[in-house]
Parts: C-alpha cells; sequence; structure tokens
C-alpha cells in the first residue's frame, strides 16, 4: 500500500459497517480519506476516532441518489485533499420491497445502488483525468447477491441492482481500456457480513449463517490495492467458510 501513501481515498456509505471499517483503516495507514455518508453524527464520531491517524480524515455528508449533493461534495473533496486517486463506491440499500406492493417505492434503492454509483463514478474519472490521474483506481462494492438471485423473499430489487453492478463494473473495465488508462476497476463481491446493510438478510434467515467480519473485508481491499500497477483484480468474491446462498433465507 505504500504507493498509496498520502493520496486520496473517497469512500461512499462510510458511516458504519464496511464503509466506516475501510475508512478508518485507510486513515490509519496513511491515506488521506474522504468519508461521505448520510448520517452527520455518526461521520462526525468517526472523524474525531481518527483524527490522530497518519492519514487524514475528512467527513462530508452527501447523498448520493443526489447529483447535485454529488457534484457540490466533490467540488469540496478536491479543495480540501486535490485530486481523488482511490474511489470506493460503497453506499447502498438492501431494503425488502415487494415487487407486487406498490405501498413501498423502490425507487430510492436503484438511485442509490445504480444511479448514483454511475453518477459518483462518471465525476470522479472526469477528475482524475482532469488531473493526470492514470493509476487511480475504482472498487465497486458487490455482494454475493450480484452473480445470482438469493432464495429471499422481497429481496429482488436489491439482487437486481447489484447483478446490474456486475455488467456496469465489466462494461467499465473495457470502457478504459479502449480508452488505454491504466485506472483499474474491481468488483469485489464479499458473502454475508454482519452490518446494518446485511440486517434485513439476517432477519429472514431462520438458521445461524456463517459470516464474515468487516476486518476480512478491509483485508482483501487492501489485497486488491497492493497488487503491482499492471496487475488488475477485476473481480474478487470473497465468502465465509461453509456459505451456501441456496440456503440463505430458508
Amino acid at each position: 500500500m505504500e504507493r498509496w501513501t498520502g493520496r486520496v481515498a473517497l469512500i461512499t456509505g462510510a458511516s458504519s459497517g464496511i464503509g466506516e471499517a475501510i475508512a478508518r483503516q485507510f486513515s490509519n495507514i496513511g491515506v488521506n480519506v474522504a468519508a461521505l455518508a448520510r448520517r452527520t453524527d455518526k461521520l462526525q464520531a468517526l472523524e474525531k476516532e481518527c483524527k490522530n491517524n497518519a492519514g487524514t480524515l475528512k467527513t462530508y455528508r452527501c447523498d448520493i441518489s443526489d447529483e447535485k449533493q454529488i457534484e457540490k461534495t466533490l467540488k469540496q473533496v478536491y479543495a480540501d485533499f486535490g485530486s481523488i486517486s482511490i474511489l470506493v463506491n460503497n453506499a447502498a440499500i438492501a431494503q425488502a420491497i415487494s415487487l407486487t406492493d406498490t405501498s413501498i417505492s423502490s425507487r430510492k434503492l436503484y438511485e442509490t445502488n445504480l444511479i448514483g454509483l454511475v453518477t459518483m463514478t462518471q465525476h470522479v474519472l472526469k477528475q482524475m483525468k482532469d488531473n493526470n490521474i492514470d493509476d487511480g483506481h475504482i472498487i465497486n462494492v458487490n455482494t454475493i447477491g450480484g452473480h445470482c438471485v438469493l432464495p429471499i423473499l422481497h429481496m429482488a430489487n436489491y439482487c437486481a441492482s447489484k447483478n446490474a453492478l456486475t455488467v456496469l463494473s465489466k462494461s467499465l473495465k473495457h470502457e478504459l481500456a479502449a480508452m488505454k488508462s491504466n485506472i483499474r476497476i474491481t468488483n469485489f463481491s464479499p458473502g454475508l457480513v454482519p452490518t446494518e446493510l446485511a440486517q434485513p438478510i439476517i432477519d429472514r434467515s431462520s438458521i445461524e449463517l456463517p459470516a464474515l467480519s468487516c476486518d476480512d473485508i478491509v483485508d482483501a481491499i487492501i489485497y486488491v490495492l497492493s497488487t503491482k500497477p499492471h496487475v488488475n483484480i477485476s473481480e474478487l468474491t470473497i465468502e465465509p467458510v461453509g456459505e451456501d446462498v441456496n440456503v440463505i433465507g430458508k
């Protein structure tokens, strides 16, 4: 990770769970971190906790489903830190929404998991290009549910958004290659991690499920970033031993 020391990583969904763990560890090892989320109180607690770390961590309230907030936040991040070298698209919604019930809209889920992610990526890539950052890295935090349909009632919208992310990640890799860009893209797909995001899945299971910790995820992310610049881990799936997606939710 030495080549990332002093450089800037932007992490969405950084107020809890995986995003918070990544932000904390990046800051601890000397990466400057822009930590984005919607919950100001949790962001402030994270910034206070990391104030003496080797890397500077600043927090920004940003709802990535709102393009104007993305633009405003990125402008402030650039003013505070300079150009971004690492983007970790981690923010997501895993709400249980029936496909046959009109009382709950799925719009916010798709606007966060897909549209907001694409918008954030487009703006960060432009900033990288404008500032000659040609060795950056974009990590899309996906899930094993992004490669299948989880057998869990009312989680179809979540799985659909994450399967679409798998396609988008592959397509972005091809587009960057066509541009002769050295920016790397990783579609990172963990199994179950017991965070707030995963609670709807945990609640729908009648058995105890094997799980990863946030530290396991951080270790894998650091591995992805630590490979040589000419090596791109375009897809990484990490699961707890014994996990079987066919029994999740049963």
